[in-house]
């Protein structure tokens, strides 16, 4: 419809017609001038509220698009593990990431989503204090994770073959991430058409669920005009499980990104050693080679040929190494014989996977260690000591697949898992070294794109193990290579001081459970929590107030400052620690560069 309306003394009438508006002269003015300019209004108003709402929408969907994901997973079964090695949500540092992922929920038999763990989840409010992080950072993402590799097919393939139960399921999902604050859904069906339960049907109905979940959340954001939720995917690094259970076109359509699970390439049931996350294969790519084939490098390749779009491609790096039993502890290379999966860790307690902070520690406190570059820049080292190897991802190579996410334009890094990196800071003088080394490496080359996220803490130059313990001499193998390590200059990023998280180190000594004030800070505090089945006594856990905020020992809380008495004078910061080269690597015992 066109309204138009005439001045008074005059023939002149303006009209609206869509967008825009056109002036000219009317052949025959309208009897109701009064009635048409209020119409004319009316419409102008809501002309201009619709484009300004499309145009803002789009505009967050482009510059969400446009930045650098860093995505971590956080696991609520760290919460069991003993003593300092014991994680929760109150531990999560929230400008650390930009997306954070609770893993897992699962499906219920009623089409709908269920707590795994509801004493943790909802009685202990699990939950609740995930999602609570966004009052720190209003930028940050909190997101929930369904499926798993527990979950398996079993519940999700006769879900997703059924359209009335897939249609309930929508409406249930929307709900459920709704009353419990999160932002959006990351599904993690491991895997589609594989394992119990699973069908050749699953990749097509799997795609048609994930259509219908994005058409519902764009539904409910039209409806309600609350941010609509997110879409995301944990997608496999196998090229067979893509090609038979992933519709990547489709999924790229309909998905906000795509998790890629770039690890495990090889398992540590496997029976010869190899590195789990590979960025680049030790082998020439063949047709004759399937090893080749395990890289990276190479299942990126393989999903922007299946035709997903860059930005949506999410690299995923391990804070966590798979190990094993040597069968012969004097054969050490790649491929050597393996007796099984490598002794359990005190913390995680899982044969054949240590996180990382079990590694650092070991190989900074252990003797006789032997850490191995079988080709830097391309995986991280191993390291092996008596019949133990593990293989992992240190610094350096974290660093390099951050710079190959941006040299191929990808989307960002994901991490399973936030728990396992080193967090409370005991190898490299910081908390999470993987974490923000991979990220200064990521934002650094890409600061010119005005992609910058916070850092969660004061960028700082990291000190290697190498340089907190000298290697003893050895005699350098026959295969040595030199590399050049590949420079990052940091980047003066501003970072808000974290609300109560965890500190790492103290000389505080606990005499009981309960919270008590720092001796020499206004704004830390210990919390001193009995260890329990690790036997380490009652252990001090250091935490930081939110800014402008001092700790209240009467409210046993952080308060504001007018509330609280403070004479003590804060320590002097100490300086950065020295930069090591690059090249030099981590031993107790001797170091080695093949």
């Amino acid at each position: 419809a066109v309204f138009c309306t005439c001045r008074a003394s005059a023939s002149l009438c303006c009209c609206a017609r869509t967008l825009t508006l056109t002036i000219y002269t009317c052949q025959r003015r309208p009897s109701n001038i009064r009635s048409l300019c209020n119409k004319m209004r009316v419409l102008q108003a809501l002309l201009s509220a619709v484009l300004i709402s499309t145009i803002s929408s789009h505009s967050v969907e482009r510059r969400e698009s446009s930045e650098k994901r860093v995505v971590c997973y956080y696991t609520n079964w760290s919460v069991y593990r003993p003593g300092t090695a014991k994680y929760n949500p109150q531990n999560i540092n929230p400008y650390l990431c930009t997306h954070l992922i609770y893993a897992f929920g699962g499906l219920d038999r009623e089409n709908g989503l269920r707590p795994y763990d509801k004493y943790q989840d909802i009685e202990q409010g699990g939950y609740a204090k995930f999602t609570g992080l966004k009052s720190y950072n209003k930028n940050l993402k909190t997101m929930l994770a369904i499926g798993g590799w527990n979950e398996g097919s079993t519940r999700f393939s006769p879900l997703v073959a059924d359209e009335d139960r897939r249609a309930e399921f929508v409406k249930n999902v929307v709900k459920f991430l709704r009353v419990n604050h999160f932002d959006g859904l990351d599904l993690d069906w491991e895997y589609p058409a594989f394992r119990d339960g699973g069908k050749q049907r699953d990749r097509d109905n799997y795609a048609q669920l994930v259509q219908e979940l994005r058409e519902e959340f764009d539904r409910e954001h039209d409806k309600t005009g609350r941010p609509r939720l997110l879409l995301t995917m944990a997608v496999p690094a196998g090229i067979e499980y893509i090609d038979k259970g992933y519709d990547v076109p489709k999924l790229n359509r309909y998905l906000d990104f795509m998790n890629i699970l770039s690890y495990d390439y090889h398992s540590a049931f496997e029976p010869a050693v190899n590195h789990h996350s590979p960025l680049r294969s030790l082998e020439e790519e063949s047709e004759y080679n399937f090893d080749a084939q395990l890289s990276i490098d190479y299942t990126v390749k393989h999903y922007l040929e299946a035709g997903a779009d860059r930005d949506k491609l999410v690299l995923g790096i391990p804070t966590y190494g798979r190990s094993y039993t040597l069968f012969n502890p004097d054969s050490t290379d790649i491929g050597a014989p393996s007796d099984g999966p490598g002794e359990q860790g005190d913390a995680t307690r899982e044969k054949g996977y240590l996180a990382y902070y079990e590694i650092c520690d070991a190989l900074k406190n252990q003797d006789d260690w032997t850490v191995v570059q079988p080709k830097p820049g391309a995986m991280g080292p191993y390291a092996y000591r008596q019949n133990q190897w593990v293989g992992y991802d240190d610094i350096d190579i974290v660093k390099e697949k951050a710079h190959y996410v941006n040299d191929q334009r990808l989307g960002g890094i994901m991490f399973w898992s936030i728990d396992n990196d080193d967090f409370r800071g005991k190898c490299h003088n910081r908390p999470y070294p993987l974490i923000e080394a991979a990220k200064e490496a990521l934002y650094a080359s890409s600061a010119s794109s005005n992609n910058l996220v916070s850092s969660s803490n004061k960028r700082e130059k990291v000190t290697s193990i190498a340089s907190s313990r000298r290697p003893k001499p050895s005699k350098p193998k026959s295969r040595p290579t030199t590399t050049t390590a590949r420079s990052t200059k940091a980047t003066g990023l501003t970072t808000p001081e974290p609300p109560t998280t965890p500190d790492p180190g103290s000389d505080f000594v606990c005499k009981d459970e309960g919270f008590f004030p720092h001796p020499r800070d206004c704004k830390k505090y210990f919390w001193c929590l009995d260890s329990g089945p690790s036997n380490l006594g009652i252990v001090a856990h250091q935490f930081t107030c939110p800014s402008g905020l001092f700790f209240n020992k009467a409210a046993d809380s952080c308060d504001y400052t007018r509330n609280v008495l403070c004479n003590k004078k804060e320590k002097s910061t100490t300086a950065a620690p020295k930069v090591t080269a690059a090249t030099s690597k981590t031993t107790s015992g001797r170091v080695t560069t093949t």
